[in-house]
């Protein structure tokens, strides 16, 4: 079940809040991959969609090398490009407008941004607790103020080897959320598999 340690970072994640940061944990964790999850706070500051352009003006984004230097990605010195990489980011959206949100997804929002062109965008509509009760995964909604701890309970860190069991967790979860137009966020569990060779989502 081993599979090569990834010397380059492949992936990282921009998340939105505390549940999103629990959820990417849960998936890379229990897959032994090197994903770099960016937040505010570790989650406890929010970042939305309206906001993603000024927060990718800072300064470890403004350029892919000094995006590759800070988050250890593999850079091509003499095409200037980022190899093998993906930036994903996980936004709900009931707190933007619909013009907002189609230039999200579209990517227009990122027009002239280096990172662009390596930009995933994933989403929750309206928002992760939406996806999660149509799933099953979730069975009722819950205060935000209690959010953090139930999402780090329904999606443990898991600290044991990398097994059988280990991967199909985050298959099941792939399975529950497949097929649930609310949201994209298969892409992001289909290219950490990806990662992994010898390892198929479905198979």
């Amino acid at each position: 079940m081993s599979h090569d340690t990834l010397n380059y970072t492949r992936c990282a994640v921009i998340v939105h809040g505390k549940s999103e940061f629990a959820l990417v944990k849960y998936i890379y964790t229990n897959l032994h991959l090197p994903v770099k999850i960016i937040a505010k706070d570790k989650g406890r500051g929010s970042i939305q969609i309206n906001g993603l352009p000024e927060y990718l003006m800072k300064k470890q984004f403004r350029t892919l090398k000094a995006f590759a230097d800070e988050f250890s990605v593999e850079y091509d010195r003499k095409t200037k490009r980022l190899i093998n990489f993906k930036l994903f980011i996980i936004m709900d959206t009931d707190d933007c407008d619909e013009i907002t949100r189609a230039k999200y997804i579209s990517k227009e929002l990122f027009d002239g941004h280096p990172l662009k062109d390596y930009i995933v965008p994933l989403y929750n509509d309206t928002n992760l607790e939406d996806v999660m009760i149509k799933s099953g995964i979730m069975v009722k909604r819950i205060p935000d103020a209690q959010k953090g701890s139930y999402y780090t309970k329904i999606f443990p860190i898991n600290t044991k080897p990398l097994s059988i069991d280990t991967v199909n967790q985050v298959r099941i979860f792939a399975k529950k959320i497949d097929g649930v137009k609310e949201t994209n966020m298969l892409a992001f569990v289909e290219y950490c598999f990806q990662q992994m060779p010898g390892e198929e989502l479905w198979g």
